[in-house]
């Protein structure tokens, strides 16, 4: 993401469905001028409180991402890092980062691999998608596991077929100027968690331009 998004000292960089903030800081740390915004109370006061408020901390707001709060032509790069996965519907947001990006920003989308993520099975293997699944939009719910800590409660995340981000993509009016798979680093595909859940690209990473 950080590579993606590129220098951004003294850039306005928006962080679109920041959680607690963790990116923000990073990007602030970089000497962003850096802001983040999500619809959730908790996360945005998590974030509020370990961002600080010394001179170039971060600054966050309460707000969803089909209605920004800030004026139009406002930033230089906008950044959704796994937040349009939990979107029903993307064509307003879209709209809105196209609003507040200046003329030449760049969009930068990190996201669940529309071709390849078909969420878990009962037995809690990863599944394919099928043709018949995978060009309408498709609803996937799960619990998540890191670190040994599994999610309380399931969550829901919505993937689409590929082609219809670039349609939204364009009809918003952006152009996309480079695509990427993340994958592991060929010193942890030994290890036999990686090899079973990275059997295919599970991740893609978009970065796009306001014309």
């Amino acid at each position: 993401m950080l590579r993606a998004v590129g220098p951004c000292r003294d850039k306005a960089v928006l962080d679109a469905g920041c959680g607690e903030g963790y990116l923000t800081r990073r990007f602030a740390g970089r000497g962003a001028h850096a802001f983040g915004v999500d619809r959730s109370a908790g996360l945005i006061a998590a974030a509020a409180a370990a961002g600080g408020t010394r001179p170039g901390a971060p600054r966050f707001a309460l707000a969803d991402l089909r209605a920004l709060p800030w004026a139009s032509d406002r930033f230089d790069a906008v950044v959704c890092n796994h937040s349009l996965n939990e979107l029903r519907s993307l064509r307003t947001a879209f709209s809105e980062f196209a609003r507040v990006l200046r003329p030449g920003g760049s969009l930068v989308i990190l996201m669940l691999h529309p071709c390849f993520y078909g969420g878990r099975d009962r037995s809690g293997r990863r599944s394919d998608v099928d043709a018949d699944r995978y060009f309408t939009p498709r609803r996937v719910e799960q619990r998540f596991s890191v670190s040994g800590l599994t999610s309380p409660a399931p969550t829901v995340i919505w993937v689409r077929p590929l082609e219809s981000y670039f349609t939204l993509l364009a009809d918003a009016g952006f152009g996309v100027e480079r695509l990427w798979e993340p994958r592991p680093p060929r010193r942890l595909l030994p290890d036999p968690w990686w090899r079973e859940n990275f059997r295919k690209p599970l991740f893609l990473l978009i970065r796009a331009v306001r014309r």
